[in-house]
């Protein structure tokens, strides 16, 4: 399944990829022991994010509980707090958006209405 809302492949965040440079470049096994560490955090935060994108495009708890293997119910518990949060967000941005459109459209309606008094001839 493919980023549904760009259909282009997800970029890795810049952080993600540092750490996993420090974690598998790194001479000093501790520095490369703490960057693991630090990069189990990351990609929890990346598979919720994968999560609610998979949610957003139809799938099923029980379809995501089998591709993370546990039950859906499993599945549900760890992550739905994170979906959750993720369609709070998408809804705000959407209403924000909207709000930013309608607010766009009144000043533009009434730039054309002051306009079209400015044109009109006088008596």
């Amino acid at each position: 399944m493919t980023n549904v809302e760009t259909n282009k492949p997800r970029k890795v965040p810049s952080l993600m990829t540092a750490t996993w440079e420090v974690a598998t470049t790194d001479a000093d096994p501790l520095a490369a022991l703490g960057a693991s560490r630090g990069l189990v955090g990351l990609l929890s935060t990346w598979e919720a994010q994968l999560v609610g994108e998979a949610i957003a495009a139809g799938a099923t708890w029980e379809v995501i509980g089998g591709r993370v293997g546990v039950s859906r119910q499993a599945a549900w518990e760890r992550f739905h707090g994170d979906v959750h949060e993720f369609r709070s967000r998408v809804k705000s941005d959407i209403r924000e958006l909207r709000n930013r459109h309608r607010e766009e459209v009144l000043e533009f309606r009434n730039s054309v209405k002051s306009q079209a008094r400015k044109m009109r001839p006088s008596h």
